[in-house]
Protein backbone atom coordinates (compact mmCIF):
# COMPACT_ATOMS: atom_id res chain seq x y z
CA UNK A 1 0.00 0.00 0.00
CA UNK A 2 2.83 2.38 0.92
CA UNK A 3 4.65 1.62 -2.33
CA UNK A 4 1.42 2.26 -4.30
CA UNK A 5 0.94 5.62 -2.60
CA UNK A 6 4.52 6.56 -3.39
CA UNK A 7 4.02 5.65 -7.04
CA UNK A 8 0.79 7.64 -7.20
CA UNK A 9 2.53 10.58 -5.54
CA UNK A 10 5.38 10.51 -8.06
CA UNK A 11 2.95 10.32 -10.96
CA UNK A 12 0.93 13.22 -9.57
CA UNK A 13 4.10 15.28 -9.18
CA UNK A 14 5.15 14.43 -12.73
CA UNK A 15 1.72 15.40 -14.07
CA UNK A 16 1.78 18.72 -12.22
CA UNK A 17 5.35 19.39 -13.34
CA UNK A 18 4.44 18.61 -16.97
CA UNK A 19 1.44 20.93 -16.75
CA UNK A 20 3.63 23.74 -15.40
CA UNK A 21 6.19 23.27 -18.18
CA UNK A 22 3.45 23.28 -20.82
CA UNK A 23 1.99 26.44 -19.30
CA UNK A 24 5.36 28.20 -19.38
CA UNK A 25 5.94 27.16 -23.01
CA UNK A 26 2.44 28.30 -23.96
CA UNK A 27 2.92 31.66 -22.24
CA UNK A 28 6.28 32.06 -23.97
CA UNK A 29 4.64 31.39 -27.35
CA UNK A 30 1.76 33.72 -26.54
CA UNK A 31 4.05 36.60 -25.77
CA UNK A 32 6.74 35.98 -28.42
CA UNK A 33 5.48 38.45 -31.05
CA UNK A 34 4.53 41.07 -28.47
CA UNK A 35 7.87 40.72 -26.69
CA UNK A 36 9.92 40.98 -29.87
CA UNK A 37 8.07 44.09 -30.99
CA UNK A 38 7.56 45.73 -27.60
CA UNK A 39 9.95 48.56 -28.52
CA UNK A 40 8.23 49.27 -31.86
CA UNK A 41 5.67 51.94 -32.64
CA UNK A 42 2.01 50.91 -32.39
CA UNK A 43 -1.14 52.82 -33.19
CA UNK A 44 -3.52 53.17 -30.24
CA UNK A 45 -6.53 50.89 -30.17
CA UNK A 46 -7.56 47.69 -31.92
CA UNK A 47 -9.81 47.73 -35.01
CA UNK A 48 -12.26 45.02 -35.97
CA UNK A 49 -11.70 43.40 -39.38
CA UNK A 50 -13.85 40.91 -41.28
CA UNK A 51 -12.38 38.15 -43.45
CA UNK A 52 -13.87 38.61 -46.93
CA UNK A 53 -11.62 36.27 -48.95
CA UNK A 54 -9.19 33.36 -48.42
CA UNK A 55 -6.92 32.25 -51.26
CA UNK A 56 -4.12 29.73 -51.66
CA UNK A 57 -1.27 31.69 -53.24
CA UNK A 58 1.29 28.87 -52.89
CA UNK A 59 1.41 25.35 -51.43
CA UNK A 60 2.32 26.84 -48.03
CA UNK A 61 0.78 30.35 -48.03
CA UNK A 62 -2.80 31.58 -47.72
CA UNK A 63 -3.78 35.16 -48.46
CA UNK A 64 -6.49 36.82 -46.38
CA UNK A 65 -8.43 39.86 -47.51
CA UNK A 66 -9.76 41.84 -44.56
CA UNK A 67 -12.41 44.55 -44.58
CA UNK A 68 -11.72 47.32 -42.06
CA UNK A 69 -14.56 49.80 -41.59
CA UNK A 70 -12.87 51.93 -38.92
CA UNK A 71 -12.28 55.26 -40.79
CA UNK A 72 -9.33 56.09 -38.52
CA UNK A 73 -7.43 52.88 -39.34
CA UNK A 74 -4.44 53.47 -41.66
CA UNK A 75 -0.98 52.09 -42.35
CA UNK A 76 2.17 52.85 -44.31
CA UNK A 77 3.86 50.54 -46.80
CA UNK A 78 6.10 48.12 -44.89
CA UNK A 79 4.17 48.07 -41.61
CA UNK A 80 2.53 45.08 -39.90
CA UNK A 81 -0.43 44.34 -37.67
CA UNK A 82 -0.93 42.60 -34.36
CA UNK A 83 -3.38 39.88 -35.41
CA UNK A 84 -5.83 39.00 -32.64
CA UNK A 85 -8.15 36.01 -32.98
CA UNK A 86 -11.05 36.01 -30.48
CA UNK A 87 -10.76 32.27 -29.74
CA UNK A 88 -6.98 32.39 -29.14
CA UNK A 89 -4.84 34.07 -26.49
CA UNK A 90 -1.80 34.01 -28.79
CA UNK A 91 -1.27 37.19 -30.81
CA UNK A 92 0.18 36.89 -34.32
CA UNK A 93 2.10 39.46 -36.29
CA UNK A 94 1.83 39.81 -40.09
CA UNK A 95 2.99 42.48 -42.53
CA UNK A 96 0.54 43.91 -45.03
CA UNK A 97 1.13 42.65 -48.57
CA UNK A 98 -1.22 45.21 -50.13
CA UNK A 99 -0.48 48.89 -50.69
CA UNK A 100 -2.00 51.63 -48.50
CA UNK A 101 -3.91 52.85 -51.57
CA UNK A 102 -5.99 49.64 -51.51
CA UNK A 103 -7.27 50.58 -48.05
CA UNK A 104 -8.10 54.09 -49.26
CA UNK A 105 -10.09 52.74 -52.20
CA UNK A 106 -12.22 50.01 -50.60
CA UNK A 107 -11.23 49.83 -46.90
CA UNK A 108 -9.53 46.45 -47.36
CA UNK A 109 -6.03 45.06 -46.87
CA UNK A 110 -4.28 41.77 -47.56
CA UNK A 111 -2.11 39.51 -45.40
CA UNK A 112 -0.18 36.49 -46.70
CA UNK A 113 0.32 33.89 -43.96
CA UNK A 114 2.71 30.94 -44.23
CA UNK A 115 1.62 27.70 -42.60
CA UNK A 116 3.19 26.73 -39.26
CA UNK A 117 2.14 25.15 -35.96
CA UNK A 118 2.12 28.62 -34.39
CA UNK A 119 -1.46 29.05 -33.20
CA UNK A 120 -2.50 32.11 -35.31
CA UNK A 121 -0.96 30.70 -38.53
CA UNK A 122 -2.53 27.30 -37.86
CA UNK A 123 -5.92 29.00 -37.35
CA UNK A 124 -5.59 30.89 -40.65
CA UNK A 125 -4.83 27.68 -42.55
CA UNK A 126 -7.14 25.22 -40.80
CA UNK A 127 -10.05 27.09 -39.21
CA UNK A 128 -10.46 30.56 -40.69
CA UNK A 129 -13.50 31.14 -42.89
CA UNK A 130 -15.08 34.04 -44.75
CA UNK A 131 -17.10 36.15 -42.32
CA UNK A 132 -14.82 35.56 -39.32
CA UNK A 133 -13.91 38.65 -37.33
CA UNK A 134 -10.43 39.46 -35.98
CA UNK A 135 -8.78 42.37 -34.23
CA UNK A 136 -5.87 44.22 -35.84
CA UNK A 137 -3.56 46.97 -34.64
CA UNK A 138 -0.93 48.61 -36.85
CA UNK A 139 2.68 48.66 -35.72
CA UNK A 140 6.21 48.84 -37.03
CA UNK A 141 8.85 51.52 -37.55
CA UNK A 142 11.77 49.51 -38.99
CA UNK A 143 10.47 49.12 -42.54
CA UNK A 144 8.41 52.14 -43.58
CA UNK A 145 8.24 53.60 -47.06
CA UNK A 146 6.31 56.87 -47.16
CA UNK A 147 7.92 59.44 -49.51
CA UNK A 148 6.22 62.81 -49.78
CA UNK A 149 6.01 65.34 -52.64
CA UNK A 150 9.15 67.47 -52.59
CA UNK A 151 11.32 64.78 -50.99
CA UNK A 152 14.66 64.18 -52.77
CA UNK A 153 14.64 61.28 -55.24
CA UNK A 154 16.17 58.18 -53.61
CA UNK A 155 16.99 54.80 -55.12
CA UNK A 156 15.63 51.70 -53.38
CA UNK A 157 16.98 48.16 -53.01
CA UNK A 158 14.42 45.56 -51.84
CA UNK A 159 15.78 42.21 -50.60
CA UNK A 160 13.16 39.55 -49.83
CA UNK A 161 13.51 36.00 -48.58
CA UNK A 162 10.49 33.67 -48.51
CA UNK A 163 7.43 35.09 -46.77
CA UNK A 164 9.54 38.19 -46.08
CA UNK A 165 8.22 39.42 -49.43
CA UNK A 166 5.10 40.77 -47.68
CA UNK A 167 6.22 44.26 -46.63
CA UNK A 168 8.36 44.64 -49.75
CA UNK A 169 5.58 43.84 -52.20
CA UNK A 170 3.52 46.43 -50.33
CA UNK A 171 6.34 48.91 -50.96
CA UNK A 172 6.71 48.11 -54.67
CA UNK A 173 2.95 48.47 -55.15
CA UNK A 174 3.09 51.81 -53.35
CA UNK A 175 5.90 52.87 -55.72
CA UNK A 176 3.61 52.00 -58.64
CA UNK A 177 0.73 53.97 -57.09
CA UNK A 178 2.93 57.06 -56.61
CA UNK A 179 4.22 56.74 -60.18
CA UNK A 180 0.83 56.18 -61.79
CA UNK A 181 -0.73 59.11 -59.95
CA UNK A 182 2.33 61.34 -60.46
CA UNK A 183 2.58 61.99 -56.71
CA UNK A 184 6.38 61.93 -56.52
CA UNK A 185 9.44 60.40 -58.14
CA UNK A 186 10.91 57.61 -56.02
CA UNK A 187 14.07 57.01 -58.03
CA UNK A 188 15.18 53.60 -59.32
CA UNK A 189 13.91 50.44 -57.61
CA UNK A 190 15.72 47.10 -57.70
CA UNK A 191 14.18 44.02 -56.05
CA UNK A 192 15.92 40.70 -55.40
CA UNK A 193 13.43 38.05 -54.28
CA UNK A 194 14.40 34.54 -53.17
CA UNK A 195 12.17 31.58 -52.29
CA UNK A 196 12.59 27.82 -52.03
CA UNK A 197 10.79 27.02 -55.30
CA UNK A 198 8.99 28.62 -58.23
CA UNK A 199 5.61 27.90 -56.67
CA UNK A 200 6.66 29.73 -53.50
CA UNK A 201 7.47 32.94 -55.41
CA UNK A 202 4.17 34.49 -54.38
CA UNK A 203 3.18 37.82 -55.99
CA UNK A 204 5.54 37.16 -58.93
CA UNK A 205 2.90 38.13 -61.48
CA UNK A 206 2.09 41.35 -59.60
CA UNK A 207 5.78 42.26 -59.48
CA UNK A 208 6.33 41.36 -63.15
CA UNK A 209 3.39 43.55 -64.18
CA UNK A 210 4.81 46.55 -62.31
CA UNK A 211 8.28 46.01 -63.80
CA UNK A 212 6.83 45.90 -67.32
CA UNK A 213 4.91 49.14 -66.79
CA UNK A 214 7.62 51.17 -65.04
CA UNK A 215 11.09 51.20 -66.59
CA UNK A 216 12.85 52.26 -63.38
CA UNK A 217 11.52 49.23 -61.44
CA UNK A 218 13.28 45.88 -61.91
CA UNK A 219 13.25 42.51 -60.17
CA UNK A 220 15.34 39.35 -60.21
CA UNK A 221 13.89 36.11 -58.84
CA UNK A 222 15.86 33.29 -57.18
CA UNK A 223 14.99 29.76 -56.04
CA UNK A 224 17.19 27.85 -53.62
CA UNK A 225 15.75 24.31 -53.65
CA UNK A 226 14.72 23.82 -57.27
CA UNK A 227 16.71 23.58 -60.47
CA UNK A 228 15.50 25.65 -63.43
CA UNK A 229 15.62 23.15 -66.28
CA UNK A 230 14.27 23.30 -69.83
CA UNK A 231 10.89 22.11 -68.62
CA UNK A 232 10.56 25.21 -66.42
CA UNK A 233 12.07 27.75 -68.81
CA UNK A 234 8.72 28.77 -70.28
CA UNK A 235 7.40 29.84 -66.88
CA UNK A 236 10.59 30.88 -65.10
CA UNK A 237 11.31 34.11 -67.02
CA UNK A 238 14.30 35.54 -65.14
CA UNK A 239 14.39 33.03 -62.26
CA UNK A 240 17.89 31.96 -61.18
CA UNK A 241 18.77 28.76 -59.29
CA UNK A 242 20.96 30.01 -56.44
CA UNK A 243 20.90 32.19 -53.37
CA UNK A 244 21.32 35.94 -53.40
CA UNK A 245 25.05 36.47 -52.81
CA UNK A 246 27.66 39.22 -52.84
CA UNK A 247 28.12 39.18 -56.62
CA UNK A 248 24.36 39.43 -57.12
CA UNK A 249 24.19 42.46 -54.83
CA UNK A 250 27.19 44.03 -56.54
CA UNK A 251 25.41 43.76 -59.88
CA UNK A 252 22.19 45.24 -58.48
CA UNK A 253 24.00 48.20 -56.91
CA UNK A 254 25.67 49.16 -60.22
CA UNK A 255 22.38 50.71 -61.34
CA UNK A 256 21.73 52.51 -58.04
CA UNK A 257 23.30 55.46 -56.21
CA UNK A 258 25.26 53.59 -53.55
CA UNK A 259 25.78 56.73 -51.45
CA UNK A 260 22.09 57.26 -50.77
CA UNK A 261 20.28 54.02 -51.68
CA UNK A 262 17.82 52.81 -49.04
CA UNK A 263 18.00 49.03 -48.50
CA UNK A 264 14.86 47.31 -47.22
CA UNK A 265 15.50 43.71 -46.12
CA UNK A 266 13.02 41.14 -44.85
CA UNK A 267 13.53 37.39 -44.55
CA UNK A 268 14.96 34.71 -42.25
CA UNK A 269 17.47 36.13 -39.72
CA UNK A 270 20.50 34.32 -41.29
CA UNK A 271 19.63 35.82 -44.68
CA UNK A 272 19.32 39.31 -43.22
CA UNK A 273 22.68 38.96 -41.47
CA UNK A 274 24.42 37.83 -44.67
CA UNK A 275 22.81 40.63 -46.73
CA UNK A 276 24.00 43.24 -44.22
CA UNK A 277 27.54 41.83 -44.34
CA UNK A 278 27.63 41.77 -48.15
CA UNK A 279 26.23 45.30 -48.42
CA UNK A 280 28.74 46.75 -45.95
CA UNK A 281 31.59 45.05 -47.83
CA UNK A 282 30.28 46.74 -50.99
CA UNK A 283 30.35 50.17 -49.36
CA UNK A 284 26.75 50.62 -48.21
CA UNK A 285 26.53 52.22 -44.77
CA UNK A 286 24.63 50.54 -41.95
CA UNK A 287 22.34 53.55 -41.51
CA UNK A 288 21.03 52.88 -45.04
CA UNK A 289 19.56 49.52 -43.92
CA UNK A 290 15.93 48.99 -42.90
CA UNK A 291 15.40 45.42 -41.65
CA UNK A 292 12.53 43.43 -40.21
CA UNK A 293 14.03 40.74 -37.97
CA UNK A 294 11.34 39.73 -35.51
CA UNK A 295 9.24 37.38 -37.62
Amino acid sequence: MTVLLRILGVRRFQAINTAIIRSVIQQRTMSEHLERTAHNFRQPGVSEAVVTSIQDVSPSVKQLTLQVNNPHFSFKAGQWVDFQIPSLSTVGGYSMSSAPSRLQIDRSLELAVKYSDHAPAHWVHKKCKVGDKVGIRVGGDQIIFDPQPGDPKTDILLLAGGIGINPLVSIIQHVAHLHDNKVCDTGKVQMLYSASSIKELIFKQTIDDICQRISDVNCQFFVTKENIDEKNQSTSNSIISHRIDGSTLEGALKNLDITSVRCYICGPPPMIASMETYLQELGVKKEQFHCEKWW
